[in-house]
């Protein structure tokens, strides 16, 4: 495979957005247990996933 080719269908705009969505809603869950739960682990796993889900978006994509 080449290097180019490997996620093809993830370099659309509209692939990636959605993606970025639903990582975004769980660590918006995750985040909304760890409240009600008083879990801080939890917390701030949810505090990272909600920004990787940031980071994913259709803005963030690069092509070489």
């Amino acid at each position: 495979m080449t290097r180019g080719m490997r996620f093809r269908w993830a370099s659309s705009p509209r692939v990636r957005r959605v993606i970025a969505r639903i990582v975004v809603v769980i660590g918006a869950v995750l985040a909304v247990i760890a409240l009600l739960t008083a879990r801080w682990g939890l917390l701030f796993a949810a505090i990272v996933v909600v920004g990787l889900g940031a980071a994913m978006g259709p803005a963030r994509i690069r092509r070489d």
